[in-house]
């Protein structure tokens, strides 16, 4: 996540765990014990670290939906309103519709070539002349393929919504929460083209927020649906990031993309399985949550579906959730300005305030250890990014097998040293 990512969070735990913790719990906003999550000044903090999502979600992702709309009127807006004046549809149409060359793409981010010919005169090629094809025409996915897993794929997601949860959510309410998810996954690629970060916490949190005016607080199944409906958008958005990336990286190495696609299908829908089990096998050795496996992002999740859906707040926790969420939406204001600047890092981001706010400190200090390390490698030394990229991931991959050679263990019943 590099430096500027880890340290942001550390100021989140600092803020969270070092000064506003300590002040519920002193105050009596909180008076149960400090790992509470209902009573205690954990609980407490969290509504803070909600009101911090939500407001760096709407800024970030509510600019990312009207900068190309402001970029069209900054550059055609006076013949777009005399077009729409004069009523000449068609032409409206030809200026707002992007050109071959504006849609092309040229290696290393140049915009074309410029080739000479013998008397000098320079001949501009646009970049949609000078693009290579995507892939050969007997690697790529027919439409009809397409289409196929497309319909099989949107049936799975009802029967499985209404087998799992029968008479809870509304039909009207799953169309909804899939519509959503296809809009906000298109969002949450393009930003992830751009940023290389997908904000699915953001847009789950805005999803949230939509269907608490779409289906009343008196319903009595609205926390669920609520939930259920922030699940669809945020897993719609981190699939659709992760597909695309793998897809990128496949077409750098030149795979087929045909070959891809039909094996992302078969891991889905081997990972939907195994992923499953293991988490049954999971909550039969270990107590989730427990001590061990807190989940705290489950906490976060259902005291968002509490907060808009209008269930009460603990004391206190309303004005500095205001605060802090008028203060974030202003810095995510800063931040989204100064893209490209050398400033930007030192602005904190929103969203990972709230992560270092609502983790345990231990959780958030780890990863600042390994921002200070690549900073000083990078930064310091002046050394290259990779071996630091090389690094986590072995340590990452070593930390991942060993838990599952920990949770077989401990499903034997072998002691714990």
């Amino acid at each position: 996540m590099g430096p500027a990512t880890s340290f942001h969070m550390l100021l989140g735990a600092i803020l969270g765990w070092g000064i506003l913790s300590p002040l519920a719990k002193h105050k009596g906003w909180a008076p149960g014990p400090v790992s509470e999550w209902t009573t205690g000044s954990k609980g407490w903090i969290v509504w803070v670290s909600l009101a911090i999502m939500l407001s760096d979600s709407i800024v970030s992702l509510g600019w990312l939906v009207l900068r190309p709309l402001i970029r069209v009127l900054r550059n055609s807006g006076p013949q777009v309103f005399l077009l729409i004046r004069r009523r000449s549809w068609m032409e409206l149409k030809q200026r707002l519709t992007p050109s071959p060359a504006s849609r092309g793409y040229s290696a290393l981010g140049t915009d074309g070539e410029d080739d000479r010919t013998a008397d000098g005169v320079s001949q501009f090629k646009s970049s949609a002349e000078t693009t290579e094809a995507d892939a050969p025409p007997e690697h790529l996915v027919s439409g009809r393929s397409l289409l196929f897993w497309l319909v099989l794929s949107i049936g799975l997601y009802f029967a499985s919504i209404h087998l799992s949860f029968p008479q809870v959510i509304p039909f009207g309410a799953t169309v909804l929460a899939l519509v959503l998810s296809l809009l906000l996954s298109v969002m949450g690629v393009r930003a992830l083209g751009e940023t290389d970060l997908n904000p699915v916490s953001g847009i789950s949190k805005l999803t949230q927020l939509f269907f608490a005016f779409a289906i009343p607080a008196s319903n009595p199944n609205a926390v669920i649906i609520n939930l259920l409906a922030g699940a669809v958008s945020e897993s719609g958005a981190l699939q659709a990031g992760d597909l695309l990336q793998d897809l990128k990286t496949g077409h750098l190495l030149g795979a087929a993309p045909a070959a891809q696609f039909y094996g992302q299908i078969v891991g889905s829908i081997v990972g939907a399985v195994v992923s499953a089990a293991i988490y049954r096998l999971y909550t039969a050795v270990y107590e989730v949550p427990g001590p061990q496996f807190q989940i705290p992002t489950a906490y976060v999740w259902v005291f968002t579906a509490r907060l808009v859906t209008g269930e009460g707040l603990p004391e206190m926790a309303p004005q500095f959730a205001t605060a802090f969420g008028l203060a974030f939406a202003a810095l995510t204001a800063v931040r989204t300005a100064g893209q490209g600047k050398a400033w930007q890092g030192y602005v904190p981001g929103g969203i990972a305030v709230a992560v270092g706010m609502y983790n345990v400190p231990s959780f958030t200090i780890a990863r600042a250890i390994g921002g200070f390390i690549n900073w000083y490698w990078t930064r310091w030394r002046g050394r290259d990014e990779v071996t630091v990229v090389v690094l986590s991931s072995g340590l990452i991959l070593g930390e991942g097998l060993f838990s599952i050679v920990n949770l077989v263990l401990a499903s034997f019943k072998v002691p714990h040293l």
